[in-house]
């Protein structure tokens, strides 16, 4: 596996060094981070873990744009950048918080029921997440109850992952949750339906790409980052220099 992490990095670096840094297209770009010196849940070529040292070279462009939380309504003349980190681990509470806070960046932490709740190693505590939301800029939204693909489930599954999810984070923060990220960004029309109907008001899937006016709230577009992306690769995929990306998929509006 190491030979194909090595490669994409690889890719990686040759597409920032041909690309032409162009003027930020208009909208919301938000960012897709997991975590920051640990490895990802299911990430065999550990391509979601960015190491510290990185990340504050991201955060170094990051205060350079206007910054936003993902639920900022979307601006048709303005590029806002909104962060947000997928699953719920520790070291968004011990690491990345501290740093983003200082900075005054707000940011969404999405979190799974499930690492929680069972206290999976790596993951935040009951008490960890209440600090957490706590701190200023900060909003937390699910990310499913057991991280699995929503549009594999049939409908009692589907709702019940939606539901749970959202139902405990709710008892244990003691406030609503209607944000969230579809696992593995893997949703559909009908996966968007049931979100809508459990009362979600806002969930985004991994389709590359920036949400300009209009874009549907329950299936905001995702700028993924990964751990070979340099500053200038950063940079780029802000500025919609890395939105062919979005081609190795299917616009999940299109989806059934």
């Amino acid at each position: 596996m190491r030979w194909q992490g090595a490669a994409l990095k690889a890719v990686s670096l040759a597409v920032s060094c041909c690309r032409v840094l162009q003027s930020p297209k208009k909208g919301l770009r938000i960012l897709t981070y997991h975590t920051v010196g640990q490895r990802a849940y299911g990430d065999h070529l550990n391509l979601n873990t960015i190491a510290l040292g990185r990340f504050k070279e991201h955060l170094d462009v990051l205060v350079k744009y206007r910054l936003a939380r993902a639920d900022a309504e979307i601006s048709a003349d303005t590029t806002e950048v909104a962060i947000t980190f997928d699953d719920g681990y520790a070291d968004n509470l011990h690491v990345v918080a501290p740093l983003l806070v200082e900075r005054n960046i707000p940011f969404t932490v999405f979190v799974t029921g499930r690492f929680v709740r069972d206290k999976e190693k790596g993951f935040l505590s009951e008490s960890e997440l209440r600090e957490l939301a706590s701190m200023p800029g900060v909003c937390i939204g699910a990310h499913g109850d057991t991280h699995c693909d929503l549009t594999r489930c049939d409908e009692a599954n589907l709702r019940a992952e939606l539901k749970t999810s959202q139902a405990y984070l709710a008892d244990v923060l003691g406030m609503s949750i209607t944000t969230m990220a579809y696992p593995y960004g893997a949703a559909n029309l009908r996966v968007r339906d049931a979100a809508n109907e459990c009362g979600y008001e806002l969930a985004a899937s991994s389709y590359f790409d920036i949400n300009r006016v209009g874009r549907d709230a329950l299936m905001l577009n995702r700028s993924v980052v990964l751990n070979g992306d340099s500053a200038r690769v950063l940079e780029q995929k802000i500025k919609g220099d890395w939105d062919w990306y979005r081609f190795r998929m299917t616009d999940p509006l299109r989806l059934r």
